[in-house]
């Protein structure tokens, strides 16, 4: 709800109303009469967001969290198909695509399905017009997380067996996300994004590939101090380097080197 605290009081009374009159006829009806009351709301007040502006917008955006958080949780209280909560948040993210909570959502609901290509379709439509970050992000998790899938099943008892699923150049695939993310104006300047390109890099073994992404990571962000902790977990060797770059940047080190060799000894 913070994040709807800047709204007008009367924009929030009936953001607050219309939630209100939906969990109601949610418990007193069913969820088919909750959702009719956000076709309503929606479609009486859509027409009127380009006279008020981002306030309006806002309320909308907080309407429509209210209805897919309504759908989520009677899909886990009753039986019910996931195809209207998928529904609802493919159109709740062409409208608010920087809206984490509904990726977020989104890419959960998606994971269950064994179709990777409508996932990356919707991903790709969204991206290709989105200016914001967090579909590019989560394109790039919810590939992760298929390939998750894909080595938990690969590997039984600790040994490696064959591939039973259908998925190949998934590495290939998210590394190519996100260096088409890290290109971009926005990207390039998000350290969370480097951060997560270099886990990547790092999981696979391949280290020459990460200390370049790091140094890169460092040319586009040299004041995201996370960015140097990584890399003193990730190439432990190499810590004097990393902490020399620190005082470079003029970043503050609170334990000199030497003091910390120090009590590593004791």
């Amino acid at each position: 709800w913070q994040q709807y605290a800047g709204l007008p009081d009367c924009l929030s009374r009936l953001v607050s109303l219309a939630k209100c009159f939906m969990l109601f006829q949610y418990l007193t009806v069913g969820v088919g009469a909750a959702a009719r009351v956000y076709e309503q709301v929606f479609a009486g007040l859509r027409g009127s967001v380009s006279a008020e502006g981002a306030g309006l917008e806002g309320a909308l955006e907080a309407v429509a969290l209210m209805h897919t958080s309504l759908l989520r949780f009677h899909g886990r209280v009753a039986a019910y198909p996931l195809a209207p909560l998928r529904e609802a948040l493919s159109e709740a993210l062409r409208l608010y695509p920087g809206n984490q909570l509904l990726w977020r959502s989104y890419v959960q609901i998606q994971s269950k399905s064994h179709s990777a290509s409508r996932t990356r379709r919707f991903f790709h439509a969204v991206t290709r017009s989105a200016k914001h970050l967090e579909p590019w992000l989560f394109a790039i998790e919810a590939e992760r997380m298929r390939k998750r899938l894909v080595d938990a099943v690969q590997r039984v008892d600790g040994r490696e067996v064959h591939a039973t699923l259908p998925e190949i150049g998934l590495t290939h695939r998210i590394r190519a996300l996100f260096e088409s993310t890290i290109r971009s104006a926005h990207g390039s300047q998000c350290p969370l994004l480097w951060r997560m390109y270099l886990n990547f890099l790092v999981s696979l073994g391949n280290k020459e590939r990460s200390k370049g992404v790091f140094y890169k990571a460092l040319q586009n962000c040299p004041w995201a101090k996370a960015l140097y902790m990584d890399a003193v977990e990730y190439f432990p060797d190499e810590m004097q380097e990393v902490v020399d770059l620190m005082t470079e940047k003029e970043l503050r080190v609170r334990l000199p080197l030497e003091e910390l060799e120090l009590l590593l000894e004791d």
